[in-house]
């Protein structure tokens, strides 16, 4: 166990992480409201509660940005120059500068995706993977802009009568500066699409609702 508690405050929705070469690892922690049990609650509910953190090998564990829409996915640029953090509560990859005339300051990476951004991970020539498990939501979008209510109420119907996740496999690549290199969708029977790696030529691919990994053989350009 390295971290379990910030400032004296458990944390409810540790997620995912990133180490880097000096051995500091960045991790996200999604909500300071919600466990993963009810991660659809803080998605409708848009607490931005979620935090980045970076935890050093001296054991120190600084809170690097904090106010994010549901922090997820963590992964450092090639360079490690910066740490992008995936928002899904905001459709966005935000990052964060470590080096450079930039250092400290916090900026979107690429925003409006077209669906829900998870975890992350740094592929080659310094692209960044991004997992989409589903395609964004009319309803939510909606209730976000104009009626939190709605989404409140939404949260407190049963499962069943709640939007579910639409079903496509999903994964997205960016640039350092945010431009789309890949975009992969397709129906393949399966669905939502958590992780991405990228490895020798291939992508593999985790699931939050499958029992398996599925492979797929990385584009020519």
């Amino acid at each position: 166990m390295l971290v379990d508690r910030v400032g004296g405050e458990p944390m409810l929705l540790c997620d995912n992480a990133a180490v880097a070469c000096d051995g500091s690892v960045y991790f996200s922690d999604s909500s300071r409201r919600f466990t993963l049990d009810h991660w659809r609650a803080d998605l409708m509910e848009h607490s931005g509660t979620g935090r980045l953190l970076r935890w050093d090998p001296a054991g120190r564990v600084e809170v690097l940005a904090a106010d994010l829409q549901f922090a997820n996915g963590v992964a450092l640029s090639a360079d490690e120059s910066f740490v992008a953090v995936a928002e899904t509560g905001s459709y966005q990859v935000t990052r964060l500068w470590l080096t450079g005339p930039k250092a400290g300051r916090r900026e979107p990476l690429i925003t409006n995706l077209p669906g829900f951004p998870d975890n992350l991970s740094t592929g080659s020539d310094g692209r960044l993977w991004i997992a989409i498990p589903s395609p964004r939501n009319r309803l939510m979008d909606w209730g976000h802009a104009h009626n939190p209510r709605v989404m409140r109420a939404i949260w407190a119907m049963p499962n069943k009568l709640q939007p579910p996740p639409r079903h496509t496999t999903w994964v997205m690549a960016v640039d350092a500066d945010g431009r789309v290199v890949h975009d992969l969708q397709g129906q393949h029977g399966y669905r939502m699409v958590t992780g991405v790696r990228e490895h020798g030529g291939m992508l593999y691919l985790g699931s939050l609702v499958e029992g398996s990994v599925a492979s797929v053989a990385l584009p020519a350009n």
